[in-house]
């Protein structure tokens, strides 16, 4: 059968583990970049083997065609249901459209095991009635953030949760790339309503939408990943088309991506950029989830965000690691890295959601980090700068920062703590010793993976 990374199989061990103990709803989070579908068909593999029945659902059309190219690649018969598409309701497994689905249910056969792919969304109708319609079936969510848009977890749905690798370790394995983050403070969601749990769209928009604003993404584009691949992340439609038209006024080649393009067209701009044919795409809501492309080193962020889930799927969509890639760049116009975190950070996920931080003033949920008066850098809290060594005055405050100005920001220091504990666990025994104290459900798995991937790089 298909071979699993390490890690990969370390986590669809501890899926079949909750199964046997008697869970019903095991949710399963990894990061974007592990290799979550691979992992889910290489269950419904085994599964289909057995002669049990899979329903993998999907939202998007990019996401049900990745599955069916995993699903191949591991020669698993299976059928497509979706809009325009021929149902082939023989077969075992079937990969559907959720919202084909709901319409369809008269043509599927009840499925022993339902899997859910980028589970965040599984409390919305149409999901809810999928589940609702076969009770008798077991539940696999796969998610790289398990919680909802409003922050809330998703235990009404899930009855376990089990963590895969995280962030940090597959980078330090080569797995993900190193990603490098540069954040200017030029755009205030100070008086920006919220609706549905984020920032108002047309509010959001209107403060974006400015010359003064693109001009900057296009500059420092130019001076921190000059023509490479790149995907830029904006409000609307209008906001990206003027977006684009700025790029290619300064001698780039950038084209809208969005859900008014055709199948067809979206997947010949997404080629275009692969073939090296574009600089960049421009996204609306299009490239945030499902969006398999290595080769994108470069991720603009001009959508302000209050939703940790959206802002690490787009940070996800650059970290896969290419050929002489060697770095992955975010360049965060809005400041969704200070209000959210960066990516290797470790997070409390749970089933009754993320903890959230105390809030500091007008804006949402801020970072904890603190700016260098000096060299402008931006790191955790600490008396001194790790960068250039200034010493803080203790009643200094985060100092304003000059319009369109970038700052490096640091990873958190128990992202660093962490990778330090590691490094020092010379033995597997050592290793075993760290996934307890972190409460690892399948410390001995993940000890096991750590230390097989040193003896492969020796």
């Amino acid at each position: 059968m298909f071979a699993l990374r390490s890690y990969q199989q370390a986590a669809v061990d501890q899926v079949r583990e909750a199964f046997r103990a008697g869970r019903r709803k095991p949710l399963l989070v990894a990061p974007t970049g592990s290799g979550k579908t691979v992992m889910f068909s290489y269950v419904t593999a085994s599964a289909a083997a057995k002669g049990n029945r899979t329903l993998i659902l999907v939202h998007r059309q990019e996401l049900l065609d990745q599955c069916h190219r995993s699903l191949a690649s591991m020669d698993v018969p299976h059928g497509l249901i979706a809009a325009g598409l021929t149902p082939d309701p023989s077969q075992l497994t079937q990969v559907a459209s959720v919202q084909t689905l709901v319409r369809r249910f008269d043509r599927v056969m009840p499925p022993d095991l339902i899997v859910i792919d980028e589970a965040h969304h599984a409390t919305a109708g149409a999901w809810a009635s999928v589940v609702a319609q076969y009770p008798d079936a077991r539940v696999l969510g796969v998610t790289a953030t398990p919680q909802r848009l409003d922050g809330k977890g998703l235990g009404q749905v899930f009855d376990d949760l089990i963590r895969g690798p995280e962030v940090a370790d597959l980078v330090a394995q080569g797995f993900l790339c190193k990603p490098v983050y540069y954040a200017p403070k030029t755009v205030s969601m100070d008086g920006v309503h919220k609706t549905a749990g984020d920032f108002n769209r047309a509010e959001v928009a209107e403060r974006m939408d400015k010359p003064t604003i693109t001009g900057d993404a296009v500059t420092h584009y130019r001076k921190y990943s000059d023509a490479q691949p790149c995907i830029v992340f904006c409000t609307g439609l209008k906001h990206a088309e003027n977006v684009a038209a700025a790029f290619n006024a300064a001698g780039y080649r950038f084209k809208v991506i969005d859900g008014t393009l055709s199948k067809e067209e979206r997947a010949a701009r997404v080629a275009a950029l692969s073939a090296g044919f574009l600089h960049g795409l421009v996204s609306v809501d299009i490239v945030s989830e499902g969006f398999d492309l290595p080769c994108v080193s470069t991720a603009i962020l001009l959508r302000p965000t209050a939703s940790l889930s959206l802002h690490l799927q787009q940070i996800g969509r650059v970290l896969r690691p290419a050929p002489n890639k060697l770095r992955a760049v975010i360049l965060d116009h809005v400041g969704n890295c200070r209000r959210h975190g960066l990516a290797e950070e470790v997070r409390d996920w749970s089933l009754d959601g993320i903890k959230r931080r105390a809030k500091r003033g007008p804006q949402d949920d801020v970072a904890d980090t603190r700016q260098c008066p000096e060299c402008f850098a931006v790191h955790t809290p600490s008396p001194t700068c790790p960068q250039c060594l200034h010493v803080y005055e203790i009643k200094d405050r985060i100092p304003d920062v000059v319009e369109g100005e970038l700052e490096e920001l640091k990873a958190r220091e128990a992202v660093r703590q962490r990778k330090r504990e590691q490094g020092t666990a010379q033995t597997l025994e050592d290793l075993i010793r760290v996934g307890k104290a972190r409460g690892m459900k399948n410390p001995y798995g993940w000890a096991h993976n750590v230390f097989k991937a040193r003896q492969a790089k020796k």
